[in-house]
């Protein structure tokens, strides 16, 4: 029998009780509610329980978790604390530095293409100076084709020279009136003409025979001296420049083998052919502070017959060789004076000079020389120069001084 209840049909629009449910009607609003029944109670309530128990971790879990975070942690950069106002003093060091550095790059590259320009100016000079040199003497040690022979003498027109001069060089004084002389020392390169201005006598100290500026110039003598009439001592200075021209030669006479070898100087004057013999070669100061306020004056034209033999046992004293080579009072000199760099150390440069001195030979006198007679100086005179550049004390600072002076 169908039951109705509120004009619903059971069934139809009524939810069916599941097992274990009762239907408990509703007396006031007649209205039937399923309720649960208490073993569906308890199985709710397991479940719940259960489901509580598989969600909540154990022991073992919580310190598992417990070390990963710590892993994490300990993994992670640390922290880094930003000084903003460090950072820009570190920015402004950083951009000074790059300032300064730039700056030397700069002068870096300025300081090298000076010095580039320099060198190729310097090189410029040295060449055109060379080729001033090379029209004097070629490296076969003869007279280039560019400098008129003295040997192959013509008129010239409009020249007046000297009386007695000798034919072989009136070429050689025509271009140039401040020709004097012919320079050799045989078997060597030293093969030159030499000149003398009597108004500026420094004048070939840096020019050329054709007067053209050069920093090498040309050998030469001072206006003091006449050539006509040789003076006691007659002085040729000339450059070497540390082995690039023919006065460097000079050098070599620290050796008595190269004595032996070439000991015979010829200088043929307008007038007269001369032939000296070396007697002495050596270092010395260019001015008087280079040895405690003396100056060795070596190139005096003028001075007396006794005053020779001492200006000789000087020279014994200074020379690097003992050449056996007498004088005799009335002898007269010829001295070949150029600069040197033995002195400069360290940085330093120093004033000094490299000389050879030869004496004339006598009329009727050998050319000859005995080697037997040849040795080296175990005790050179040095100047203070010497001592100042290398060391020591010096044994000769209160040697005799020679001072030339007339009998």
């Amino acid at each position: 029998m169908n039951e109705i209840n509120n004009g619903q049909v059971p069934g139809k629009n009524q939810p069916i009780a599941r097992a274990g449910e009762r239907k408990v009607a509703s007396k006031g609003a007649g209205i039937t509610v399923q309720q649960p029944s208490e073993a569906n109670m308890f199985r709710s309530v397991y479940r719940e329980q259960k489901m509580t128990a598989q969600n909540t971790p154990d022991e073992q879990d919580i310190k598992l978790q417990k070390q990963a975070d710590r892993q994490v942690y300990q993994a992670q950069p640390p922290v880094t604390v930003v000084n903003t106002a460090q950072v820009a003093e570190d920015d402004k060091k950083n951009k000074t530095f790059n300032i300064i550095f730039i700056i030397l790059i700069i002068l870096t590259i300025v300081l090298f293409a000076a010095s580039l320009i320099f060198l190729i100016m310097g090189m410029a000079e040295d060449k055109e100076s060379a080729g001033d040199i090379t029209t004097i003497v070629d490296e076969d040690n003869t007279v280039s084709a560019s400098l008129v022979s003295p040997f192959e003498y013509e008129p010239v027109y409009g020249v007046e020279f000297p009386a007695g001069m000798q034919d072989k060089y009136k070429a050689l004084y025509a271009q140039n009136q401040d020709f004097i002389g012919w320079l050799t020392v045989p078997g060597t390169c030293i093969d030159t003409p030499v000149y003398q201005n009597k108004e500026n006598e420094d004048l070939y100290l840096k020019h050329d025979n054709y007067g053209t500026y050069t920093k090498y110039g040309i050998p030469f003598i001072e206006a003091i001296h006449d050539v006509s009439n040789l003076s006691r001592n007659t002085a040729i200075y000339g450059h070497n420049f540390d082995h690039k021209l023919i006065f460097d030669e000079l050098h070599n006479y620290q050796d008595p083998e190269y004595f032996k070898k070439y000991p015979i100087i010829e200088f043929n004057t307008l007038y007269k052919d001369y032939k000296f013999k070396i007697i002495a070669a050596f270092h010395t100061n260019g001015n008087a502070e280079g040895d405690n306020g003396y100056l060795f004056y070596y190139v005096a034209p003028e001075f007396g017959n006794q005053c020779m033999m001492e200006f000789y046992d000087e020279l014994q004293q200074r020379s690097y060789i003992h050449t056996g080579v007498d004088v005799q009072p009335t002898d007269k000199l010829l001295t070949l004076s150029t600069c040197t760099y033995f002195f400069d150390t360290n940085g330093a440069i120093r004033n000094a000079r490299f000389a050879v001195i030869a004496r004339l030979v006598r009329d009727g006198e050998s050319e000859e020389i005995d080697e037997s007679l040849v040795k080296k100086n175990e005790n050179v005179r040095y100047p203070q120069l010497y001592y100042t550049a290398f060391g020591g004390t010096n044994p000769w600072t209160d040697a005799s001084k020679w001072v030339p002076y007339s009998d």
